[in-house]
């Protein structure tokens, strides 16, 4: 893994799944970059597609052949749009990475790497958020870096998983994201940690709004792999 996966270039972005979150990833974007010049800020090529069928469904009922073909698709339409680097929106869609064509997956940014580079630079452990889809299909087991980190990630016992998938889904409805604080807070006291990782592109819209320290209003830390994406495009803006 590299310290630093956003470079010069335009960014494409795989979205709309679900496209709350996708549509936040892009403001947070430009929350953090635009600055004197708006001229200077980042080029983003956002496709979001809202009809791609849902992914743990489709994942865990042996449909990934038509996941991977709209994926492709966006992916390529994107690079011809100019994308220099690309982001799938989508924590459950990586599981698709192995089979996608060698030029697709060398510029894709993968928001799996960015999280475990995270754990390790923090080194303490933290609550995982994930799908179902995720969580059951063991993306973050079968990480290169889960044998040497797995102690810093705490999974939900399969009740609670099956409570946090609705909760990301009322989310995706277009719930409030405060409505998942409360049961957040009382997963963290029962996990007895105070982080969580944004396992969910979901779970962006919860931490951009109630978590991150710069809105002041949370005594627990949190991951966010896009925050992190954001940040580093900013970066190189400047």
């Amino acid at each position: 893994m590299t310290t630093n996966h956003v470079y010069g270039g335009a960014l494409g972005v795989v979205g709309g799944m679900g496209p709350l979150a996708s549509a936040e990833f892009l403001k947070t974007i430009y929350e953090f970059s635009v600055g004197e010049r708006e001229q200077e800020s980042p080029i983003v090529f956002m496709y979001s597609n809202p009809t791609i069928p849902d992914r743990t469904e489709s994942l865990l009922h042996g449909s990934r052949e038509v996941l991977l073909e709209s994926l492709t698709t966006a992916l390529r339409q994107l690079h011809d749009m100019g994308a220099t680097r690309t982001l799938i929106c989508c924590v459950t869609m990586h599981c698709l990475l192995p089979y996608l064509p060698a030029d697709l997956r060398s510029k894709l940014i993968s928001l799996l790497d960015v999280i475990y580079e995270a754990v390790e630079q923090h080194r303490q452990r933290q609550l995982l958020v994930c799908s179902t889809g995720t969580r059951r299909l063991g993306l973050f087991q079968s990480h290169p870096s889960w044998q040497s980190l797995s102690d810093y990630m705490v999974l939900l016992d399969d009740g609670d998983q099956d409570e946090m998938h609705k909760l990301i889904y009322r989310m995706k409805q277009c719930s409030d994201p405060a409505c998942v604080v409360p049961s957040l807070d009382a997963l963290l006291r029962k996990y007895r940690v105070d982080s969580f990782i944004a396992g969910c592109t979901e779970m962006h819209l919860l931490a951009r709004r109630f978590i991150l320290p710069e809105n002041g209003r949370s005594h627990y830390g949190c991951i966010d792999p896009l925050t992190i994406v954001a940040r580093q495009l900013a970066g190189n803006c400047k």
